[in-house]
């Protein structure tokens, strides 16, 4: 049995990716409505900035998943599978 600090190491990567996605989506939004004030073309660049925000939010959302489950693989050992 695995103690507490041990299973907060495996999650801990985790925990940050919600963050993340906001954050990409919050600053897409930033920039299209920086851009919008400059351009005058309410809400188009916002709406484009949004849209920017959220697919550089899921990529870095799906990379940093599938490379923890590729990094949790190659750690296991072949009698974790039994």
């Amino acid at each position: 049995m695995q103690n507490f600090s041990e299973q907060v190491r495996k999650v801990a990567p985790y925990l940050n990716l919600g963050v993340m996605l906001v954050a990409c989506v919050f600053m897409g939004m930033a920039l299209g409505y920086w851009v919008d004030g400059i351009w005058n073309t309410k809400p188009w660049m916002l709406i484009a900035g949004s849209l920017l925000g959220m697919g550089a939010g899921f990529y870095h959302f799906f990379k940093t998943i599938l490379s923890l489950e590729q990094a949790e693989k190659r750690s296991r050992k072949p009698d974790d599978d039994l």
